[in-house]
């Protein structure tokens, strides 16, 4: 799945060791890495549903397209297709197999 971030000082801090290190601690980072990891690993979002440590689910603003993926006690990344419109069921959810990009829009901590 291709990844893009929704500013540059997001991407910075995800893709940057010592950023990453600064804004989660160590064990945060090593999670963060691993979850970006994994979702580039995927071919669609649905595949994150095979990941359980990635706990992804419907973000609590009640936005069926914003979805969170856990970073464990380090706080959850905040989702979102890239595509506008995402593709979406015939009961108006969103297709998560249709989704192939994400934007992560945030790092919300506990």
């Amino acid at each position: 799945m291709e990844i893009v971030f929704e500013d540059a000082e997001l991407a910075r801090v995800c893709n940057s060791g010592p950023a990453r290190r600064d804004r989660l601690g160590p064990d945060g980072a090593t999670t963060l890495l691993r979850r970006l990891g994994q979702m580039e690993a995927a071919h669609h979002l649905a595949d994150l549903r095979h990941v359980a440590a990635a706990r992804l689910r419907p973000a609590a603003n009640g936005d069926c397209f914003t979805l969170l993926v856990s970073l464990g006690d380090h706080g959850d990344l905040v989702v979102r297709p890239r595509d506008d419109p995402p593709g979406t069921l015939d009961d108006g959810t969103l297709n998560e197999h249709a989704v192939r990009a994400v934007i992560v829009a945030a790092i919300h901590r506990p």
